[in-house]
């Protein structure tokens, strides 16, 4: 019996190795290229450690060097990266059914680690199988553990980089959540929340209002995939 617990649990584990992988991929260029984005902006590398350990968002990291570098106050580099991050809020509330039995630390914890991508790889696994907590965290703590390296090297490596922009390093981010996300769309509501969350997103982008838009199009395509789950996926 306890031979077989152990062979569940390894395998949990190599799960969420297995769903690790494609994310570390992009987190190691992502992840280097906000490094020197936020060095570039005047954080030391210890800075930029304790903010990827403590903030963990990648466009909110971007966006917080970028302030950082523009003279922006603590406040509103604060306040930006919240309603950027808000999100999250979101992310959480659709994984809530599937782990909605563990303890409050655990779930504190896994909230805590979830990210756009992450999020994409635990919505997809748990809708197939039972969450499981060595899954979970296995993924979460190698993908947060992989942006904090790559964050790292990047705010070392900052000195060594005279112009890091025409490497196009930050397209890294789209690409890797459009990589993770396609795939996995296997029903109307998933179309309906990506086309309605990209439209409005990209509306508000078109009139200089992209962090708005970010908010905006994450709250517009939870509603569209709501609606359209029900009346197409749920409906009696």
């Amino acid at each position: 019996m306890e031979q077989e617990t152990s062979h569940i649990k390894y395998r949990n584990f190599i799960d969420g190795i297995r769903l690790f992988l494609p994310i570390g991929a992009g987190y190691l260029p992502l992840g280097f290229a906000c490094g020197i984005v936020c060095a570039e902006s005047g954080m030391s590398v210890m800075q930029i450690f304790i903010m990827s350990l403590l903030v963990y968002a990648g466009a909110g990291q971007y966006i917080a060097g970028g302030m950082i570098a523009a003279g922006a106050s603590p406040l509103s580099i604060i306040i930006t990266t919240f309603i950027v991050n808000s999100r999250h809020i979101l992310y959480t509330s659709v994984l809530y059914p599937y782990i909605s039995k563990w303890s409050f630390f655990k779930q504190s914890i896994f909230a805590y680690q979830i990210t756009d991508e992450v999020f994409a790889m635990h919505s997809s696994f748990m809708n197939k199988n039972n969450a499981n907590t060595v899954t979970a965290f296995t993924l979460n703590i190698f993908s947060h553990s992989s942006w904090i390296i790559s964050n790292t090297i990047g705010g070392i490596s900052a000195g060594f980089i005279p112009d890091s922009s025409k490497f196009g390093l930050d397209f890294t981010l789209y690409a890797l959540f459009i990589a993770l996300i396609i795939p996995r769309l296997i029903n109307f509501a998933q179309g309906a929340a990506l086309l309605t969350g990209g439209f409005i997103a990209t509306i508000f982008a078109l009139f200089n209002m992209l962090y708005i838009g970010i908010v905006a199009g994450a709250v517009a395509g939870a509603f569209a995939g709501y609606w359209t789950g029900r009346r197409f996926h749920y409906a009696k």
